[in-house]
């Protein structure tokens, strides 16, 4: 079959011909060089046999002159033309020799060996040739003249071959010029007429047009595949209306499927509280599911048990669903549950493997189960609850369920970050408050109840002064923790809303000139606008640390803050107190719990804390933020 195939093809066919008629053309026109060279050669031979006749009668007469050195020569060109004669007829390449010419050349050199040369060499001019001699001398001519006739007649023949081959050349000319246009006509002209034909009537409208096929050439391939286009043309315009409505219903419904989709997501990350978020969810799914019943239950930590969330949908006698089918487990065994992500149909008449209560089993034939998966780790499932058997879905649905179900759990895990991050930041919250009353209240305190002390042996042995004095200190002592927690409070009450970092800085700044009358130089405070919200307020706790600390220990006469930016924010605080020694102060680190806040604030904000002191000479804290615009 792909034999036949391939010979049909026009290629094959115009290589073929064109292989064949170079072929014969090379055999004919080299058959005729050949002829042309035989008779070119039978020319020569005639005229060589013609002079072999002068030549004996040359030499007779020179016999009678007694010319003999000239006879000698004559003799030997005799004897030399005999052998070219038969080398004449030994040369041919192509045609068989000529028998009769090679006998009658051979002939003729026995002759003139045997009878000529002698009588040749005995005639003197002293000796008459006889009639005898004279007989056998016109024989042998005669001999000669044969020869000449056999060669001319060989000739004759050869040139007879020669016109059958040129005019089978002309023929074959005649047949090749005729088979190409045939060829032509048929293979390629007809075929274009029919393509030219065929597109104009497409052109037109008219696409019942078909072009015949009638073999497996390039043009017969061409004009099939003109052919499938213009029937999938002809198919597409008769069913383009109905193709375009289920384009449309198609695209309606991908659209319908988008719209949920978004609306549901939407839903979920705007929805206040995981209980909300579930139950709309939940009346979605059901709407989405045409589902007769519902309910979403989420994993505890150890994953062998559900709390319930949510249910729809249910009858009223099954309203104690929430009290003793989750908690229970006796729906199923939740560890027999396939650990992927893939809903499973469950039918409550023909299920072996999980126990199904018999009031489910009288209500509802099938239901399937959907398992919520985040980060490839499984946090609760969906069930959804059919009555009638045919109740099912197409794959489209199920896909969009199944991504609508990946975007709750993604929901309830952000629910359940964003609690744990507030958690968490009431924990830090508390826990620097706890350090801050420590660093402050607890000291304090501390000191308050060795004064009192003191005062008790004071007034016990009657030492009025030093029970005054004691008690001066309980006062003053009583007094800072009043003003230390008033700070701590209106510290913690300190936030960044409307109001714009410099101006919260300004404030804090007042506040503490109010309170300590110690002057502030602000260098280069303005609007950082690089640095977020919780960096700003961060910034301002440590600001509020670094003040309170040079109004407790400092008694500074001045006290100076500069901001500035070159590739990251610093804030440098300095005061020209009483200073102190960092050595002494790295010693007794774990009672300084003031400093260790400002470092965990820091900390928080990615920044750094570079503290200077010195005896006599002040001290300078300097806080370092890289920003990464």
């Amino acid at each position: 079959m792909k034999i036949t195939r391939y010979f049909n093809k026009l290629s094959t066919k115009l290589l073929t011909c064109t292989i064949a008629w170079v072929v014969c053309a090379i055999f004919f026109t080299g058959y005729a060089l050949a002829l042309l060279w035989q008779l070119e050669n039978a020319g020569i031979a005639i005229n060589y046999t013609g002079s072999l006749r002068m030549r004996v009668y040359y030499m007779m007469l020179l016999s009678n002159q007694n010319d003999y050195v000239n006879l000698q020569h004559e003799q030997t060109k005799f004897i030399t033309i005999l052998n070219k004669l038969k080398k004449y007829d030994n040369n041919t390449l192509i045609f068989s020799n000529n028998k009769k010419i090679n006998l009658q050349i051979k002939y003729i050199e026995k002759t003139y060996n045997n009878q000529i040369l002698p009588l040749i060499n005995q005639s003197s001019g002293y000796h008459r040739l006889t009639d005898k001699n004279y007989y056998h001398l016109n024989t042998f001519v005669e001999d000669i003249d044969l020869l000449v006739k056999l060669i001319e007649n060989q000739n004759t023949q050869d040139i007879i071959w020669l016109r059958y081959i040129i005019t089978t050349i002309i023929l074959m000319i005649l047949i090749t010029a005729f088979s190409s246009i045939s060829l032509l006509y048929k293979s390629v002209i007809n075929p274009l007429k029919h393509l030219e034909s065929s597109i104009k009537a497409l052109s037109q409208g008219n696409l019942s047009k078909r072009i015949p096929v009638n073999g497996s050439s390039e043009f017969d391939i061409v004009s099939s595949g003109f052919n499938q286009m213009a029937h999938n043309l002809q198919d597409l315009y008769n069913n383009l209306e109905h193709k375009v409505s289920d384009k449309t219903l198609a695209l309606k419904k991908k659209n319908h499927e988008l719209i949920i989709l978004y609306d549901m997501i939407t839903f979920l990350h705007t929805c206040l509280t995981p209980n909300m978020a579930t139950e709309r969810f939940l009346e979605k799914i059901i709407d989405l599911s045409q589902a007769d019943a519902g309910f979403i239950g989420f994993l505890n930590e150890e994953k062998d048990a559900m709390n319930f969330i949510c249910s729809q949908g249910f009858p009223a006698q099954l309203n104690t669903i929430e009290q003793c089918y989750f908690s229970a487990n006796c729906f199923f065994d939740i560890s027999s549950l396939p650990k992927n992500s893939y809903p499973i149909c469950v039918k409550t008449d023909q299920q072996e493997n999980c126990l199904i209560p018999s009031c489910v089993k009288k209500l509802f034939s099938h239901f399937i189960i959907f398992p919520i998966w985040h980060n490839k780790n499984e946090i609760g499932l969906m069930v959804l609850y059919f009555k009638k058997r045919e109740s099912t879905f197409s794959p489209e649905t199920y896909h969009l369920i199944e991504t609508l179900t990946c975007q709750l759990g993604v929901s309830i895990e952000n629910y359940q970050l964003t609690a744990k991050e507030k958690q968490l930041a009431i924990m830090e919250e508390r826990n620097l408050i706890a350090q801050g009353l420590h660093d402050s209240i607890a000291q304090a305190l501390s000191f308050l109840n060795l004064q009192a002390q003191m005062l008790e042996k004071a007034i016990n042995k009657n030492d009025l002064d030093k029970a005054k004095q004691n008690l001066d200190f309980i006062q003053r002592g009583v007094q800072e923790s009043y003003d230390d927690v008033r700070e701590l409070l209106m510290n913690f009450r300190t936030k960044i809303g409307k109001e714009d970092f410099e101006t919260v800085v300004k404030k804090v700044v007042n506040r503490f000139k109010a309170q300590t009358k110690i002057p502030v130089k602000l260098i280069n405070l303005q609007k950082f606008l690089f640095i977020t919200k919780q960096q700003q307020l961060q910034i301002i706790f440590i600001l509020q640390e670094a003040l309170s600390n040079i109004r407790k220990h400092s008694k500074c006469k001045l006290a100076t803050i500069e901001f500035s930016y070159n590739n990251s924010f610093m804030m440098r605080i300095h005061d020209d107190g009483v200073g102190f020694d960092l050595n002494t102060l790295q010693k007794k680190q774990q009672n300084h719990i003031g400093l260790s806040i400002i470092q965990e604030r820091a900390e928080n904000i990615s920044g750094k804390i570079n503290i200077t002191s010195t005896p006599n000479h002040g001290t300078t804290l300097e806080l370092t933020i890289p920003i990464n615009l």
